[in-house]
């Protein structure tokens, strides 16, 4: 399944994947990391493997890391497997592996784990949002069995992983929409909190609202861009061509047809600040990519927001964000009707 897209060996997942394959990864693992969706797949690949599958809930179980004991977890990797190669034992969020708590038996555990028995294999899972919290036990539990890191994708693995995706629902997609696709995404944003499992789940929606058989930007659009961020986007595009007459066209939709001028206000405001923001650190020489990661903000909003700054002085940037506050400070006391308010800022751009 994934040999088709994983390239970086320096990655420890890829490391998992030839392990597994090779047949030598050991009788306890301990996984964890940023993907979630990759560590799933390394539990499926291990049941898949080794437990029968009529014999399964039987010989697979599952320990809630929350509540489970040291002695607990020997005592299920002790019991002998029905009808399969193995038992299975899988430990999701072992808690003192993530949060300092004592157990008279977790050195014993430790040492159980360099040599189970071989009747049995046993699964530490620690989620990605407990990852960055791994105890001191929890590294030296992590010596003890074969640990492996599921981080991110690299690029080519993210692209493998996309088209592999997209190929299997009979659909195509360009390297150009690839590229878009991801940049929407945010997958590689600082602090970004899209996964893999997102992106899967975008992917089918993706595939399956797809008639003909291209994926375009404006399939990717209308399914990863949200409605009041896509005329945030086209209201901007319009502002710095100078189309005033489809600038105003938008806002009135906006206002007749999603009765949606506050999100967009607050989101045009949003995205005037990112502007002003773009245009300060291009001063001080720095890139994109690096403004993205420095503010945290999708990279392709960062280069929409870039671009449209370009049209404009610091001064004048600084002027309409001014107005936008006044504006949003006149609908809250009531002083302007949020409608009016809305075309307002729109004839001031």
């Amino acid at each position: 399944m994934w040999g088709e897209f994983c390239y970086n060996k320096s990655m420890a997942y890829q490391d998992f994947y030839n392990d597994f394959k090779k047949e030598i990864t050991r009788d306890a693992l301990f996984l964890y990391g940023a993907e979630d969706f990759l560590m799933e797949w390394a539990v499926d690949q291990i049941i898949e493997r080794y437990v029968d599958e009529s014999a399964r809930s039987l010989d697979v179980q599952f320990l809630d890391g929350d509540t489970c004991s040291a002695a607990d977890i020997m005592g299920a990797a002790r019991a002998f497997s029905m009808f399969s190669d193995k038992r299975v034992v899988i430990v999701r969020n072992f808690l003192p592996a993530r949060k300092k708590a004592t157990d008279v038996d977790g050195d014993a555990l430790c040492e159980f784990c360099e040599n189970p028995g071989g009747q049995c294999v046993i699964v530490f899972l620690i989620e990605s949002k407990y990852s960055g919290d791994i105890t001191a036990y929890g590294k030296k539990l992590m010596k003890a069995c074969g640990a492996y890191e599921f981080a991110r994708l690299d690029k080519a693995a993210l692209q493998g992983f996309i088209n592999k995706r997209v190929k299997s629902a009979g659909k195509m997609l360009g390297s150009r929409e690839m590229n878009y696709l991801i940049d929407i995404s945010g997958y590689y944003n600082k602090e970004s909190e899209y996964t893999l499992s997102q992106l899967d789940s975008d992917l089918q929606k993706i595939t399956n609202a797809c008639v003909d058989d291209n994926i375009t930007n404006d399939i990717i659009d209308e399914l990863l861009v949200g409605k009041e961020d896509k005329y945030v986007f086209n209201l901007i595009d319009a502002m710095m061509a100078g189309n005033k007459g489809k600038a105003m066209e938008l806002a009135e939709t906006i206002i007749r047809e999603d009765d949606g001028a506050l999100a967009v206000l607050a989101l045009l405001t949003k995205q005037l600040e990112i502007m002003y923001d773009a245009l300060e650190l291009e001063r001080a020489g720095i890139s994109i990519p690096q403004m993205a990661k420095m503010t945290g903000i999708n990279e392709f909003r960062m280069k929409k927001a870039y671009q449209a700054a370009r049209t404009f002085r610091p001064a004048r940037l600084k002027q309409l964000l001014t107005n936008a506050y006044n504006i949003d400070r006149d609908i809250k006391t009531g002083e302007l009707d949020k409608d009016l308010a809305f075309e307002l800022l729109i004839v001031g751009i």
